[in-house]
């Protein structure tokens, strides 16, 4: 119900003035004789990334390419906190904290090498597999989120950002969208932000934005007269990633896995690494 609550309450609309085209639901295959070769929906799908005036923005290029974001969302019922940290190894550390209502959940992750990952949790998991999903999805797709809204309203690189300045971005017919291995969530049109960015060090960039949008159903339509607004602060650091995380991490308490089989509890990442292998 958790998991379930919070992807509903960024779910978002398309515009109202200059509507999308409907999203159609998926064909149903089992009605099918035979799956088509190609089960994209005809015409342009208004949930997807693309050049048209109705495709959805999605984040890409140089403001993802951060070392270190740590970003606090907050919209009526709901607060998180976000941090990820990337090595140029491929590996990622990533932390979450989030409540709505009087429920709440957090822990942290860190993945190592190709098929490893170690967290801890008090958080219950349907299964082994879902674990990477639950715990990484949502600070990766608000970090999209962040980036993209940077993007979009400094017009420019993380390194034109230099006093403290305002800016603005806004769109009234095409989504954004953000996305995770098996999610996505759309902020629809029309949609608004307004907010200031400033330099808080030599790399990092310090922002306070807020966006407004529309709500969607599950199948991308938008839900007449709804808005829903949401703010995101923080800092993301555009510096030089460290090649990896040190072999010290301290991993004592950490559950250890590799793919969705649990290896025995190690004391550091080094230990991590030689446990789960290349």
């Amino acid at each position: 119900m958790f998991r379930s609550a919070l992807i509903f309450l960024f779910a978002t609309a398309v515009a109202y003035a200059q509507a999308p085209p409907r999203a159609a639901p998926l064909p149903d295959l089992n009605a099918l004789p035979a799956p088509p070769p190609d089960l994209r929906l005809p015409g342009t799908d208004p949930r997807q990334c693309g050049p048209t005036k109705f495709s959805a923005l999605c984040a890409e290029g140089r403001w993802l390419q951060f070392a270190r974001i740590a970003v606090k969302v907050s919209a009526p019922r709901f607060t998180g906190d976000y941090t990820i940290d990337q090595a140029e190894n491929g590996e990622m550390h990533a932390t979450y904290r989030e409540r709505i209502g009087g429920n709440a959940r957090g822990g942290e992750i860190i993945l190592v090498g190709s098929e490893g990952f170690a967290y801890r949790s008090r958080d219950a998991f349907p299964d082994p597999g879902s674990i990477i999903d639950y715990t990484t999805s949502n600070a990766l797709m608000m970090a999209q989120l962040t980036a993209l809204l940077l993007d979009l309203g400094v017009l420019g690189p993380p390194s034109e950002v230099a006093g403290p300045q305002a800016i603005k971005a806004g769109n009234a017919t095409q989504h954004l969208r953000t996305a995770a291995p098996r999610i996505a969530v759309l902020y629809g049109a029309p949609w608004s932000m307004t907010g200031t960015v400033r330099r808080a060090d030599r790399d990092a960039i310090a922002f306070n934005l807020r966006l407004r949008y529309g709500p969607v159903d599950r199948q991308g339509n938008v839900i007449r007269g709804k808005a829903e607004t949401i703010t995101l602060t923080g800092t993301v650091t555009y510096g030089t990633r460290r090649p990896s995380f040190p072999d010290t991490f301290d991993l004592s308490g950490w559950k250890l896995m590799k793919l969705e089989t649990a290896l025995p509890g190690v004391a550091t990442l080094g230990e991590a690494r030689q446990a789960v292998g290349p």
